[in-house]
């Protein structure tokens, strides 16, 4: 039995993911914003898994001071994390910044995930299978990174801010997988997917939720996969990234220029 990390897993694609993998009997820790919707999303695992093993830990993925609070309590009461799933996404129609500063969809889709990362890498150590699962997208290929425009402050495009964090996961997920040699890290492209995000930045309806979380289960626990790192998976098949996507000249200046802006929030 592995113990895996959802971030985001109250509704969408998380949620489904949760379910699928207290199903197949792994404890699963639901993240959320605040206790009550975790508390709800246990619920509804729980009404679909009877038996499922579950804890909840909370925190606001566009204040990375939570995110900090959130990964200490983690490290503090779990022996150790066999996954850590970044799920979580938002699609802003408007440029927004986060409390820290940041525009909104970087903040959540990369810079939260980058932060908990770093601090729970210790616990992921105590895992004899450690994976970092990274929720990208194909939308990576339309990113494009300006290090002089990262917040959005000289021009703002809602799909293209989007875009960018989707390929700010992509370099991050290789880059991690070189960084630290001792776990797997992968992303990959859930598909279309009938959700809240798809709604709101694509005004169209997408395939079931069951399908869209089959990959990010396929990278959590799979046999199969194993030892893979690195790699990006769509339909549960190794996939073509982006040639920015595949720069490991850029991904290090990306975790380079990360580590420089986040200071204040990293280990």
């Amino acid at each position: 039995m592995s113990t895996i990390l959802v971030t985001g897993a109250t509704d969408g694609i998380g949620l489904e993911t949760a379910k699928e993998l207290a199903r197949r009997g792994h404890e699963v820790v639901l993240h959320s914003r605040d206790a009550e919707k975790a508390m709800q999303a246990a619920e509804k695992v729980r009404q679909a898994v009877p038996d499922a093993k579950l804890q909840t830990a909370c925190a606001d993925l566009s204040d990375l001071g939570q995110v900090v609070q959130m990964a200490h309590e983690l490290n503090a009461r779990l022996p150790r994390l066999d996954v850590l799933l970044h799920n979580a996404g938002v699609y802003m129609p408007t440029r927004q910044l986060s409390a820290n500063g940041f525009e909104m969809t970087m903040a959540v889709n990369y810079l939260a995930p980058f932060v908990l990362t770093r601090w729970l890498l210790s616990v992921l150590k105590q895992s004899a299978d450690p994976r970092v699962v990274t929720v990208s997208s194909v939308a990576h290929q339309s990113g494009r990174l300006a290090f002089d425009n990262m917040n959005g402050e000289r021009e703002f495009d809602a799909y293209h801010a989007y875009a960018n964090s989707k390929l700010a996961d992509t370099l991050f997920a290789n880059a991690l997988a070189h960084r630290e040699t001792w776990l797997c890290s992968n992303s990959l492209h859930p598909g279309v997917i009938d959700t809240k995000l798809l709604h709101a930045g694509f005004d169209m309806k997408g395939d079931t939720r069951a399908n869209g979380a089959r990959t990010s289960v396929y990278l959590a626990i799979s046999p199969e996969v194993k030892g893979v790192t690195g790699k990006y998976f769509d339909d549960c098949r190794e996939a073509q990234i982006s040639a920015l996507a595949a720069d490991h000249e850029l991904d290090d200046a990306l975790w380079r220029w990360t580590e420089h802006t986040l200071s204040d929030w990293l280990p």
